[in-house]
């Protein structure tokens, strides 16, 4: 009896593998509903080093409401960065992956889990460079309510992820 309710079982889990495996990858950049991105936002907030970040961002949902599109402008310190993030799926791979094209630089970030509740994690690969000063990056962007989110630029010096928060933005909705 044992017997055939383990093969039985096994047969179930087989079958519904692929299934529970396709269900478990992202299937939208779009956070929770009601939350959106959608609108203009004015951010504060402080680096490590304890000096303060301001920024305002522009959210929209671009591609036929495929991908989540951020512009940020930092206004303090005033060193000219902006930056323009696109969130969306990458359906060949089963993940979320996020496009950074700034002033200063360029880089990818990826997530397998998508939105787990209201927090949205995206990693960079580990650089090969090693005069980087880091060996990761990560950011969290956290919906907190329905007019205010969070973004936490983490770092991590080692390849073993060890998380040190860089930056800090807390954001409200202004329009």
């Amino acid at each position: 009896m044992h017997i055939f309710n383990a093969g039985l079982m096994t047969a179930v889990l087989l079958m519904m593998g692929p299934n529970v495996s396709a269900q478990s990858h992202p299937t939208s950049a779009l956070p929770p509903a009601p939350f959106s991105f959608s609108g203009r936002w004015q951010c504060q907030g402080v680096f490590r080093s304890g000096k303060p970040h301001e920024a305002t961002y522009n959210g929209d949902v671009v591609l036929g409401g495929k991908w989540l599109e951020l512009t940020e402008v930092d206004t303090v310190p005033a060193t000219g960065y902006s930056a323009k993030y696109l969130i969306g799926v990458d359906t060949e791979h089963g993940q979320l992956v996020e496009f950074d094209a700034n002033t200063f630089a360029a880089a990818t970030y990826t997530s397998l889990e998508g939105w787990v509740g209201p927090v949205l994690t995206m990693t960079s690969p580990v650089s090969q460079n090693p005069q980087a000063p880091y060996a990761m990056n990560r950011f969290l962007y956290s919906v907190i309510a329905q007019d205010a989110f969070t973004v936490d630029w983490q770092i991590s010096k080692t390849p073993e992820p060890h998380w040190v928060t860089a930056d800090h933005l807390a954001c409200k909705r202004f329009s």
